[in-house]
């Protein structure tokens, strides 16, 4: 049995959604595997990672939509210095299982911070920052925590725009081309993994894109969000410029709210480290939560790679 055959058959049912095999076959088809510890053939711990390789050699790398991958383990029930026994034990072992790469990128999901194993072992770490709203069981609740320019938007959003669920995926990447060539900016996800991604999550039962539309059915914004158990991810999105401020995003996300209330506890915004998305994000009224990349670069070519790109 492979790593990955065992994956599939012992992952825990609590297992966070980009740790499901469907959403790694989506996003890293042939890619993805999986360092794991057993005991008594049942599952201990696990570090997800994907690898490609360029002609700089072999890079674990975070696949397109992500938020996170790296450990897992079960540590419920433990005393502080049982935790932190469990945690380094494990993470030492995982460590030394995984493959050697050129360059090395895992981002490790909230609430993980030991990574003390990966220090010793001469890995580089930076914080990083999301933001989560605990509770979406009662909307109105947390309604009376947006900032006042959000509660604005969503009023006149209300007047012009109509929610829609859609299966239209095409439309839903041509208005993110649209919306990064208003940025000035390329899109570096492919309508493959977008497609993959969606089906995968819509057969699992685990996600929807919502748009907003006006009189006429046009799009304003459109918004892909996903599940697990407990928490709700918002995936991407994107709006149409032309149509202002005209808070159709945000109504977006007043009717996920709504609409996953009684699917899931929270809602994670999957964080950005841009200013004004923060800013946007900070607005619900939503708790900041810091999570960890991990890194290394091994090879002198991506040392050197890096470098230029630094004073580039």
């Amino acid at each position: 049995m492979t790593g990955q055959e065992a994956y599939r058959k012992l992952l825990w049912d609590e297992a966070p959604l980009f740790h499901k095999p469907f959403w790694l076959d989506a996003v890293a088809p042939n890619q993805w595997n999986v360092a794991m510890i057993r005991r008594e053939g049942l599952l201990h711990a696990y570090y997800l990672y994907a690898l490609r390789k360029s002609i700089l050699g072999t890079h674990c790398y975070m696949p397109e939509l992500t938020q996170f991958l790296g450990p897992a383990y079960r540590v419920q029930g433990l005393i502080e210095r049982e935790r932190l026994n469990h945690e380094t034990l494990a993470l030492e072992e995982l460590c030394s299982m995984l493959p050697p790469a050129a360059a090395f990128s895992s981002r490790w999901q909230t609430g993980y911070f030991n990574w003390l194993p990966f220090y010793w072992m001469n890995y580089n770490q930076r914080v990083r920052y999301t933001y989560v709203l605990e509770n979406i069981s009662k909307p109105e609740t947390v309604f009376s925590q947006f900032n006042d320019k959000i509660v604005r938007e969503i009023r006149k959003a209300e007047k012009g725009f109509s929610v829609s669920e859609t299966e239209d995926v095409s439309q839903f990447y041509n208005l993110i081309k649209s919306n990064f060539k208003q940025k000035k900016a390329s899109v570096q996800l492919s309508f493959e993994i977008l497609n993959n991604v969606f089906l995968a999550s819509q057969k699992n039962r685990s996600g929807k894109i919502w748009c907003s539309v006006d009189g006429q059915n046009h799009w304003a914004a459109a918004i892909f969000v996903a599940w697990d158990k407990q928490t709700a991810y918002y995936i991407i999105g994107a709006r149409d410029d032309a149509f202002g401020n005209s808070g159709a995003m945000s109504l977006l996300f007043w009717h996920a709210f709504n609409s996953l209330k009684d699917k899931v506890r929270s809602f994670d915004f999957e964080g950005s480290m841009i200013k004004g998305v923060e800013n946007y994000f900070r607005s619900f009224g939503a708790s900041q939560r810091m999570f960890f990349e991990i890194t290394a670069v091994r090879s002198p070519y991506m040392k050197l790679k890096n470098i230029i790109q630094d004073f580039s």
